[in-house]
């Protein structure tokens, strides 16, 4: 590097800062720098990257950029009371801080913010890379001009344009749930289903659970009750449900826990249930699939950062999905049963 240096009249540091495509050298300086590592035959050695990377990590990393976590919940601050969000978000700030970037929160909702306005505040606080929280409903964000920003969405609401993702590996943990409440002994497990939550997740949720249908005797088939639930839904169709399917366990998230409340039904005695997204806003106890979104978050950071660093800018032409295993968090409402 000293050589390419002297060849290139400018700093060791800038020459090391081009090799590795760092958004702080100007296009023009490194477009010159690698020229003339070319002339000079210059190759990487792995061997000295790798030990210079275990001397890097042995230090601070020095401040690098800003990166913009966009929300679109009802409020400002709404993505903090959201389990997926905020879970994503504290993984996606520890990881960001070991790699020496920021982020920093913007509302899509925020009065008088338009997509344009958006844009520009971005370019105004030099945020280098966008990571954008599920959103509210699947939804597509073409107006915004994605050309400027290295972006990850997390989930798959995002219905275009098709970005880079990270997320859980929905049908692999709906396997998992499955898995676990065989081991328990339940036999006929049921699905409450909303239809916004399914469209999210690219429906894998019901498709896996469909599968698993396809594996078990007809007589231990429960059918999904796939609702639109909300404050329109009415209890008594879960009850009509339950009392016509007579489940033995039943998966669902909040919603289900909710309803179950409204009809007088405790959980595990009257019910077992199993939690899609554990931890659980309502019962913190309940058993079920932890979706691992700490470890997302900090995927999507790692995802962001890369790109930022070979100085890859907009709409993918390939978008790559990283998909991260979850857990089974044991919990007092699956208590198991005798097969």
């Amino acid at each position: 590097m000293k050589t390419i240096a002297e060849a290139a009249k400018v700093s060791v540091m800038t020459v090391s800062l081009a090799l590795r495509n760092h958004p702080r050298i100007s296009g023009e300086t490194k477009e010159r720098i690698l020229k003339v590592a070319e002339q000079l035959g210059y190759r990487p050695n792995p061997m000295v990257s790798n030990l210079m990377i275990h001397i890097r990590s042995a230090r601070p990393v020095p401040y690098q950029a800003n990166l913009a976590y966009l929300t679109a919940f009802g409020s400002a601050k709404a993505w903090k009371e959201h389990p997926v969000a905020a879970l994503a978000y504290e993984g996606m700030r520890r990881r960001a801080e070991d790699v020496g970037f920021l982020i920093d929160t913007f509302w899509l909702k925020e009065p008088g913010m338009d997509l344009k306005r958006l844009a520009k505040v971005l370019r105004s606080r030099n945020i280098q890379g966008v990571i954008l929280a599920p959103l509210p409903e699947a939804a597509a964000l073409d107006q915004l001009d994605w050309s400027q920003w290295s972006t990850v969405t997390l989930g798959n609401s995002l219905l275009s344009p098709r970005m880079h993702r990270v997320t859980h590996h929905q049908f692999h943990g709906m396997w998992l749930i499955l898995r676990k409440l065989e081991e328990k002994g339940y036999r006929r497990i049921g699905l409450v289903m909303d239809e916004l939550v399914d469209n999210k997740v690219d429906r894998t949720f019901t498709s896996c659970i469909a599968g698993y249908h396809l594996r078990i005797p007809p007589r231990n088939r429960v059918p999904v009750l796939f609702q639109k639930l909300g404050p329109k839904f009415d209890p008594k169709i879960l009850a009509t449900w339950i009392e016509k399917h007579k489940p033995d366990v039943i998966i669902g998230h909040d919603a289900l826990l909710y309803y179950l409340q409204q009809l007088g039904m405790s959980v595990p005695g009257d019910i077992a249930v199993a939690h899609l997204g554990v931890p659980s806003v309502l019962d913190p106890t309940v058993s079920g699939l932890n979706q691992n979104w700490l470890l997302v978050g900090a995927a999507a950071v790692d995802t962001v950062v890369a790109q930022i660093y070979r100085n890859e800018r907009g709409i993918p032409e390939s978008p790559q999905t990283i998909m991260l295993e979850g857990f089974w968090q044991e919990g007092g409402s699956t208590p198991g049963r005798l097969s």
